[in-house]
């Protein structure tokens, strides 16, 4: 990995193919630059002119008077390669390419290009930006090396007056967007450290800008807009390096949909993996999913300024009657609790209060309460509350008188507490209103759903910090073990049932009752010692559809049945399995209980994903289904069980008993570490249906199909059923 100081923060910047024109893109980054205030030197370099914009031109590289940091290349996309070359022989050790033309255009000469401007890049240990790039900003050199209409609006501040002191960093794919935050939170007491548009990430991706400013260390959240995650490992890396700083980042990732996948195709050539499976890979890792710009812009609000609370439990105080109903529904909406205050806490508040006001959560203070008494009094008892674990505040922000009068007191109270309080007005909101509850640290919001999101993702990290200290080591996981990989190498592409628990079996995955017989005497001997009923099951990795081709037959009561029924398999596989027969397998029939499907799929760039659903029609119908990336604790297993929309089915319904979750998560991690053990060995594995007892379960069936060797290719086509 190349240093990127000299591109971020370089002390010299050459700008190759500059121009005096603020019409063309060149032109007016050049400009950009110098109005606002970039110390370093700058050099244009244009064969044609001799001065521009009052500076000095020189031909080529080898005509400057020092060797710059950095270079931007302002060519065409075709004279690149030949550039960056010549960079790389002048020893700049870095550069900014801002032109279009690469792997998002059709056609291969622009992913040749693209993949030629790699090349140099490694070869020269160069750290590249770009291509189709609209540059960066760096608040803490000024250097706006972009051509962004936001960053060149002179009526735009880069640096708020008052802020919390904690800097949000910026990543983009998109360019556009890079610096729409920016512009979006004029008036906001939001800071940023440095924003880069990533463009088509062909030498250097977000998470490699994030690396970066962690390291750096001035820069204490981020937000990241991505079209596809690229190198997973390192995504993973990163994201683990801010989860151990608790530094969050927060992320919008575009492609979710077929229509946005293709458009993500064409805008950058990325290619967007499946939204499950990033979902799953960004919560076990603390990255905070966002679904808009805006719900972005407020989460960082919230980070900006609040620690994550120990729990999910909101007070509420507001002004208006109105203002905490609709802001109950909203905090409601985004899974958050409003419990009732203990006795002591209400008594204090009715204290204040008004005969018409209320001392419940949510509070109504009233304005007349406001007014004679503000807020900060009734934020002091709540806070105390044993059942709270954050504080929003409604009301009114048209004025900031009664904000100005209870400003100490508000101070003393955010310095003295450690739960997160936050303001949402209902009114419009002048700036002062807000810089004053910023200097006093609390965020406002001008969003009801905003506010009670951005509080969710507050309380979620805050969860996510304590899981992870928890299970941190797990990230480690071992190599091969080699006993099992050569099993799964000499397995071939398909493990039928008898197969797949022979293997999972050593992997410490327990085998129900049951045995594989390879004629009628040995399966009637095999039904009397495992007891009736049993079921008989054909064995071949040629059958995968063991039911529908009629080679599977249930509840057997006696020798005479099985023999009948072990005629009966034989003659219903299919001539195609016949030759790859492995025997019949007699099974004990299972005891009652919640049925479950577990499974490994490894998605082609985040690698092997753990799925645990509820079976038959919960996961045909509603899909009650949960992943995470593999490997798993057992804690954690049990806590994704335990978020399934339907887990109340586990304690026990109508009557029927509570069931052994502990006993499918612990089977849930000893998969997930099977898969991560294997994850180049290993396709997918299905256990279905396995049938959790009130203690213990029965993995009734089960599938692996295992990778090719040239794992160029994962696809298998149509996904084997049971």
């Amino acid at each position: 990995m190349p240093d990127l100081a000299p591109l971020l923060s370089p002390r010299s910047v050459a700008v190759i193919g500059a121009s005096d024109d603020p019409k063309t893109i060149r032109g007016r980054l050049l400009q950009v630059m110098l109005e606002r205030g970039y110390a370093g030197a700058v050099y244009p370099v244009s064969r044609r002119m001799k001065e521009v914009r009052g500076l000095k031109a020189y031909p080529d590289l080898g005509s400057l008077p020092e060797r710059p940091d950095m270079a931007i290349v302002c060519t065409p996309a075709d004279a690149v390669p030949a550039v960056l070359e010549d960079c790389g022989k002048h020893g700049i050790r870095a550069a900014l390419v801002i032109a279009s033309g690469f792997a998002e255009e059709s056609g291969g000469q622009g992913r040749e290009l693209q993949a030629r401007m790699r090349e140099i890049a490694r070869r020269h240990d160069m750290a590249v930006c770009g291509p189709n790039s609209t540059g960066f900003l760096n608040n803490f050199t000024s250097l706006a090396a972009c051509f962004s209409p936001t960053v060149e609006n002179k009526t735009v501040v880069l640096e708020p007056p008052v802020h919390s002191g904690r800097r949000v960093g910026v990543t983009s794919q998109s360019g556009g967007f890079t610096f729409a935050f920016l512009s979006r939170t004029q008036g906001r007491p939001i800071a940023y450290s440095t924003m880069v548009s990533s463009g088509n990430e062909a030498c250097l991706a977000g998470v490699d800008y994030v690396d970066f400013m962690l390291d750096d260390g001035r820069t204490d959240l981020f937000l990241m807009y991505m079209e596809s995650v690229g190198d997973v490992q390192r995504f993973r890396r990163v994201a683990a390096k801010a989860a151990d700083a608790g530094k969050p980042m927060i992320v919008l990732k575009a492609g979710r949909s077929d229509v946005g996948r293709r458009a993500a195709a064409s805008h950058t050539g990325a290619l967007g993996g499946e939204a499950a499976a990033y979902r799953a890979l960004f919560r076990e890792h603390g990255v905070v999913e966002a679904d808009d710009i805006d719900g972005m812009i407020a989460t960082a609000n919230a980070f900006s300024y609040c620690r994550p609370p120990r729990g999910y439990r909101v007070g509420l105080v507001s002004a208006s009657g109105g203002g905490a109903v609709l802001m109950s529904d909203s905090l409601s909406a985004a899974g958050l609790e409003l419990l009732p205050f203990d006795a002591k806490t209400e008594a204090e508040i009715k204290s204040f209060l008004p005969a018409y006001g209320s001392a419940q959560n949510p509070v109504d203070v009233t304005a007349n309460a406001i007014r004679d008494v503000g807020y900060a009094r009734i934020i002091d008892i709540v806070r105390k509350c044993e059942t709270v674990d954050m504080i929003v505040v409604v009301g009114s922000l048209a004025y900031t008188y009664g904000i100005e009068k209870d400003r100490q007191a508000l101070l003393d109270l955010s310095v003295a507490t450690g739960k997160p309080v936050v303001f949402c007005t209902y009114s419009s909101s002048s700036a002062r209103a807000i810089e004053l509850f910023a200097e006093v640290g609390i965020p406002v919001f001008t969003s009801m759903p905003d506010c009670a999101r951005a509080l969710r993702a507050l309380a979620d990290y805050g969860a996510f910090q304590r899981r992870w200290k928890r299970d941190r080591d797990l990230l480690e996981a071992p190599h091969n073990a080699a006993p099992l990989a050569a099993r799964l190498r000499a397995a071939g592409t398909v493990l039928c049932e008898s197969d797949a628990k022979d293997v999972l079996a050593e992997a410490g995955i327990p085998r129900f009752a049951e045995t594989l017989a390879r004629d009628a005497d040995e399966a009637v001997r095999a039904a009397e010692r495992i007891g009736y009923p049993v079921a008989l099951k054909a064995q071949s990795p040629d059958l995968l559809h063991k039911t529908e081709a009629g080679a599977v037959v249930l509840r057997l009561d006696g020798p005479d049945a099985v023999r009948r029924a072990y005629a009966e398999v034989l003659g219903r596989v299919p001539a195609q399995a016949r030759d790859t027969l492995r025997g019949v397998l007699v099974q004990k029939m299972a005891a009652p209980g919640v049925e479950v499907i577990l499974g490994v799929m490894r998605d082609p760039q985040l690698g092997p994903m753990l799925m645990i659903g509820l079976g038959g029609i919960f996961v045909e119908l509603v899909k009650d289904v949960v992943m995470a990336p593999a490997p798993i604790s057992e804690a954690r297993a049990l806590e994704l069980v335990r978020s399934l929309r339907a887990a109340r089915i586990f304690e026990g319904v109508r009557g029927s008993p509570a069931v052994d979750v502990q006993a499918l998560a612990a089977l849930a991690s000893r998969l997930s570490r099977f898969a991560a053990e294997h994850a180049d060995l290993v396709e997918e594995i299905d256990l279905n249906p396995v049938i959790v007892h009130e203690r213990g379960l029965s993995i009734v069936d089960a599938l692996v199909i295992t990778l090719p060797e040239t794992q160029g290719d994962t696809s298998h086509g149509e996904r084997a059923g049971h």
